[in-house]
């Protein structure tokens, strides 16, 4: 995770969080997850593999089980800032690999480029 932007007498715990009791086992799986695709895009992007497997239903699941984290901690009185911003950048990154497992016939693998324009005329 992001370093923490809490002073040391603010760090999460479950006294300042209580939302965090709730949601810890959540938040574990779906790092997990995230650091495990992380690594398998690494590897692909280093040429140590050359394909990415997904498992796009594991995929689905995993970006409900982020979505309904992140509007569980958003609902919270105390909000831990930097856990729910870093999950937010986790779902953006699963949203990005269901993308890339969605156009898997156009054998499209990485980011989207650009669109030039000038050749469309």
């Amino acid at each position: 995770m992001l370093e923490s932007i809490y002073l040391p007498e603010e760090e999460l715990t479950y006294v300042n969080f209580p939302v965090l009791r709730e949601e810890r086992q959540s938040v574990e799986d779906i790092t997990a997850y995230a650091l495990r695709a992380y690594t398998a895009l690494s590897d692909y992007n280093e040429a140590l593999y050359d394909r990415v497997d997904i498992n796009t239903a594991e995929l689905e699941q995993y970006i409900n089980l982020c979505q309904d984290t992140c509007r569980r901690l958003a609902a919270a009185a105390n909000v831990p800032f930097d856990l729910l911003l870093e999950l937010r950048s986790i779902l953006t990154m699963l949203y990005k690999l269901r993308t890339l497992a969605a156009d898997i016939s156009a054998n499209v693998v990485g980011e989207p480029g650009g669109v030039d324009t000038e050749d469309a005329g």
